[in-house]
């Protein structure tokens, strides 16, 4: 009988250590999937306590592509890449504006889904901006 209990116990502590837990690099490739291969429209932002809707306007997309280029309706063409910092999930953009110097842009992915995706950015004044997205 204490033979059995020594075996449950040891495949117990087996189930238990053997757990897959979700790595960063699980973390990104699941965000990549997410967010690749989609036209994701703004339809609103907040910064503080002001709202700005853009539901039912023509407004600002992005598009990600697998090969990790990003283009957007302002014209601007790029790279991303999407990084996990300190258990945070970023996209890091890199795009030449229209004067051809070259800009840089970190925002958090605070959620991605199917349809939607939330993401934020610090601006200069410590506040940040909240991003609301939709695929359609």
């Amino acid at each position: 009988m204490k033979q059995i209990y020594t075996i449950l116990i040891t495949v117990f502590a087996c189930t238990l250590f053997a757990c897959n837990k979700e790595t960063p690099s699980t973390q990104i490739d699941v965000m990549n999937n997410m967010l690749v291969n989609k036209t994701w429209y703004l339809d609103h932002s907040v910064t503080g306590t002001n709202v700005k809707s853009y539901v039912g306007q023509s407004t600002y997309f992005v598009t990600y592509y697998k090969d990790g280029i990003i283009k957007d309706s302002d014209g601007l063409t790029g790279t991303y890449t999407i990084e996990n910092i300190s258990n945070q999930s970023q996209i890091h953009v890199q795009v030449k504006t229209t004067n051809g110097n070259p800009l840089e842009v970190v925002y958090d992915i605070l959620s991605v889904g199917d349809n939607k995706m939330v993401l934020s950015k610090q601006i200069t004044s410590g506040t940040s901006t909240y991003l609301y997205f939709t695929n359609k």
